[in-house]
């Protein structure tokens, strides 16, 4: 499963923009950015993934499932 794309997929059909997401989330933007950026070298954190996640209505438990 490719996170930077699922995460971006997950923003953009929510309709939001990156700095929306960011604002929920509590993180910079450039971070949601580079998380979104697949040929970006940031590692993400399981721990980010369910804060982004939960911030636009998903539980990792549910995304997890299809893995």
């Amino acid at each position: 499963m490719n996170w930077s794309r699922l995460l971006r997929d997950l923003r953009e059909e929510a309709g939001i923009s990156q700095r929306s997401l960011a604002t929920r989330a509590g993180m910079p933007q450039r971070t949601i950015a580079e998380y979104e950026n697949v040929g970006s070298m940031r590692q993400l954190s399981i721990y980010k993934v369910e804060l982004i996640l939960d911030s636009l209505g998903y539980e990792i438990e549910v995304m997890l499932k299809d893995v």
